[in-house]
């Protein structure tokens, strides 16, 4: 756990991240849906020593349409030793029957049979700096946030950091809510619209909240994943949007979405 030894803030860490969550506002544009079908993927196997999920939904054909959970997928992933198989759990959900962990290095194959069709992917996962980490302050005399509101260029690595508590506050709803996860992103690159983002949803942190962070690892391809779905989402819609462009994926024809391999650090706070 953190050393907490100042009263009123204490820093974690100097390096500016992005935050993935922000305010909703009602805007109207015209929306012409696709008519073929593709499977997204949403997968990302860790060093932790567990049974790996895999997430697989059908391609949104209608603006704010719920996803389509996939039922009835063979999901498996090998290390060019050994072939990891995949059962469904709940529709959408694939849990490993037996636990293993992404090893550094070692290179990794996704394998999806779906209504007929093979998707493919592979991942390789990278070492994680045990520095660099998040910041947080005071708001008040009762209340902490975490002032990594954007995202910084860092030529020592690329990194997400997944945060999450059992308690939070919210200006903009004015009370208390329950659990609460964010994602943070330190990249190689810098875009204009990392710099000037649209305004995002102030969260706050009661005193005694257990503060809960991840580091993960993002090899190159992971990281220009990240960063063009940042593009079309998080840095969308401020005063220097770039030109519109397809999510990149590093899955085979039909599929979009990622499969990744990431080494993981993990650690936990409580403010006070």
């Amino acid at each position: 756990m953190y050393a907490l030894k100042l009263k009123y803030y204490f820093i974690i860490s100097g390096f500016v991240i992005s935050f993935l969550t922000s305010c909703e506002k009602s805007i109207k544009f015209d929306f012409t849906p696709d008519n073929k079908e593709f499977l997204i993927v949403d997968g990302i196997i860790t060093n932790e020593y567990k049974n790996q999920e895999i997430y697989l939904s059908e391609f949104v054909k209608t603006l704010n349409q719920s996803p389509v959970l996939v039922s009835g997928a063979e999901v498996s992933v090998s290390d060019g030793e050994k072939n990891y198989s995949f059962s469904e759990q709940t529709p959408g959900t694939y849990v490993s029957d037996e636990k293993f962990r992404a090893v550094i290095n070692k290179l990794f194959f996704l394998h999806i049979n779906f209504e007929g069709k093979t998707y493919t992917a592979e991942a390789r996962s990278i070492p994680v700096l045990s520095y660099n980490s998040l910041t947080l302050e005071q708001y008040n005399d009762t209340l902490y946030y975490i002032s990594n509101q954007k995202a910084e260029f860092s030529p020592d690595e690329a990194a997400m950091y997944e945060v999450s508590a059992d308690n939070y506050y919210s200006p903009d709803f004015e009370n208390y809510k329950g659990e609460v996860k964010m994602y943070f992103y330190v990249l190689k690159t810098i875009d204009v619209g990392e710099i000037f983002p649209p305004q995002q949803q102030l969260i706050l942190f009661p005193k005694g909240t257990e503060i809960n962070i991840k580091k993960y690892s993002l090899s190159p391809e992971h990281e220009k994943f990240i960063r063009s779905l940042l593009l079309e989402t998080q840095w969308s819609g401020g005063n220097f949007d770039t030109e519109k462009d397809n999510v990149y994926t590093n899955l085979s024809e039909g599929a979009f979405g990622f499969f990744a391999a990431s080494n993981i650090i993990s650690d936990s706070v409580i403010l006070k």
